[in-house]
């Protein structure tokens, strides 16, 4: 009786850990270009989100929402006019899955295209078969979809009009964190 017990105990307190929606970080750098109220650009990376602003560096650093806290390099939100955001390796991402999804479709068309050689009043005849036709596809659409993914995510940016405005600013923190932290599921 003392392990059913025991068991249901554990059963129930798994049950509630799990039924939390913890959110995660997911250890990403964010590039940032900041204007201010006299329209000048600074350029650096996210380090975090305080109540009153942004906390920047030159260096490269993952996004901690733990350093809000530090008012080294803050930039206050009224004097912030506008806010661009990117995430660093968004280029190289983009040629990854870009690549992948058009080598795929690639090497499906040139499967399903191939069409058998007619080697009739023929010297010599070379049919490599439905293999052949797939990896010519797949090389293609690997190089056209790299070009594409990279296009894409070399645009891929979220810029945010603040306006000295703490209504705008919170609504841009909200939209950071979500990119930054993800509901463990």
């Amino acid at each position: 009786m003392k392990q059913v017990c025991l068991l249901l105990c554990l059963l129930v307190l798994l049950t509630c850990a799990y039924a939390q929606e913890a959110r995660v970080p997911r250890r990403v750098t964010l590039k940032v270009s900041v204007m201010d109220s006299i329209q000048r650009v600074d350029f650096g990376y996210l380090a975090a989100l305080a109540d009153s602003g942004i906390v920047m560096v030159k260096a490269p650093i993952v996004f901690d929402h733990t350093l809000a806290s530090s008012n080294a390099n803050t930039i206050n939100y009224q004097n912030i006019s506008q806010v661009t955001i990117k995430r660093k390796g968004s280029v190289g991402r983009g040629i990854l899955i870009g690549a992948l999804g058009g080598m795929l479709v690639g090497g499906i068309a040139g499967y399903i295209s191939y069409k058998p050689v007619d080697c009739k009043d023929a010297i010599f005849c070379f049919d490599f078969g439905p293999g052949a036709d797939a990896a010519a596809g797949a090389s293609v659409g690997l190089l056209g979809g790299g070009i594409i993914g990279g296009i894409i995510g070399a645009l891929a940016k979220k810029t945010f009009i603040i306006g000295g405005k703490k209504n705008k600013f919170d609504e841009m923190k909200v939209n950071v964190l979500d990119m930054a932290y993800r509901n463990a599921k």
